[in-house]
């Protein structure tokens, strides 16, 4: 998207907790409104970055579970 976005806590109806990144709270009201059996319970970022920036040589993809630790006790 070449902006800036945030990670948002997101809870489904059995309490599990997963985080998501959304470019801004419009597109997460999008994403509540098509899936109505999650929630965000405070509608704010959990960790957000003011100015975007490109590095080289990087990837998207799913974090491991000791990642996401790290990453989280670091915020």
């Amino acid at each position: 998207m070449k902006k800036s976005c945030g990670i948002y806590e997101i809870k489904n109806d059995k309490w599990r907790v997963s985080y998501k990144i959304f470019a801004g709270s419009e597109e997460l009201e999008v994403y509540l409104k098509k899936n109505k059996d999650k929630l965000c319970e405070k509608m704010t970022t959990v960790f957000y970055v003011n100015e975007y920036r490109e590095y080289p040589n990087t990837e998207v993809r799913k974090l491991s579970f000791n990642e996401i630790a790290r990453y989280m006790s670091e915020r």
